[in-house]
């Protein structure tokens, strides 16, 4: 059994399969989230159950949280019972929210004043990575708090960049965010009107694989593409969320952001549109519907090589 107590706020798509390899790894894990389902889950992997954040915090020398965004963060730490009514003096508080720099910077300033440091590691990758230990984590943090840390992270992940003070792991995970929805929108896009001009999206596929317009959304999505299927994965509601605080964050450095500025735009009229609860991929039905027509594959599979 390791040595260090942990604590989870939030156990839902990313933080069960995070929680679940940090109990394989023998830690002593209590948990608490809003949803009792989710909780009974975590209890049934071995995890205790708190009746609060707070109470969840109490004990543990690391406190994870694994929330969506700057609301839910400053809920769970700040909010009636949370973490911060309850987290102990030496403790360290690790953030997996993806977030803007500046509301990362905030906490770990208010919670520095209890005597608690505070690690940004939000999370790059998906739901799948999370349930096989094989995140990504940028962590911001004094060299002294991430060595308290690195062997709990190391459970849940196969990658750690090392970015700096707190904050700058939140700018990573907004700037691959950024570039990431950015090229779906435009590989959308370019599908759409290869669409329109009469081309098949199978031949458009294989010629973007062999230069530098591939997009690996293709690869890593083609059940979207193969069947129409726009189920989660990655909600719209949550990419409109991250190249959003992007966008923000771009325009508090006075950096400029026109053509993210444009993929921004797609994601929020995506959500207005009905689409938050679908894959972020779905904004394609927004360039199909302006463009009337429908981008179909004409064959079984997206690519004939098993190998792509």
């Amino acid at each position: 059994m390791a040595d260090e107590k942990i604590a989870f706020v939030g156990i839902g798509i990313m933080g069960s399969g995070m929680l679940g390899n940090v109990l394989k790894a023998g830690y002593d894990v209590t948990a608490f989230d809003l949803n009792q389902e989710a909780l009974d889950a975590a209890v049934d992997a071995g995890a205790t159950e708190a009746a609060s954040s707070a109470e969840a915090a109490a004990n543990a020398d690391l406190v994870h949280t694994v929330v969506p965004g700057p609301p839910e963060l400053e809920a769970a730490v700040f909010g009636d019972n949370g973490i911060a009514a309850g987290i102990r003096p030496g403790s360290v508080f690790i953030q997996h929210a993806t977030v803007d720099p500046e509301t990362v910077i905030s906490v770990a300033d208010r919670l520095k004043q209890q005597g608690v440091d505070t690690i940004d590691a939000p999370l790059l990758r998906t739901p799948k990575h999370a349930a096989s230990g094989n995140l990504g984590f940028p962590v911001g943090a004094e060299p002294e708090v991430y060595a308290r840390a690195k062997d709990v992270l190391a459970t849940m992940s196969d990658t750690i960049y090392e970015t700096g003070a707190v904050g700058t792991g939140s700018a990573l995970k907004l700037v691959n965010n950024m570039l990431n929805i950015t090229i779906l929108c435009g590989a959308m896009e370019a599908i759409t009107l290869g669409t329109k001009s009469g081309l098949k999206l199978g031949t458009m596929i294989d010629a973007f694989y062999t230069t530098p317009a591939r997009a690996l959304h293709f690869e890593m999505m083609p059940w979207v593409f193969e069947n129409r299927d726009f189920s989660p994965g990655f909600y719209t509601t949550l990419g409109h969320k991250d190249i959003r605080l992007a966008v923000k964050h771009a325009l508090n450095l006075r950096v400029p952001t026109s053509v993210s500025a444009a993929a921004y735009a797609m994601m929020a009229q995506a959500e207005a549109s009905g689409l938050g609860r679908e894959t972020y991929s779905s904004v394609l039905k927004l360039y199909e519907a302006a463009a009337e027509v429908t981008v179909e594959l004409e064959r079984d599979k997206l690519f004939e090589d098993d190998n792509v």
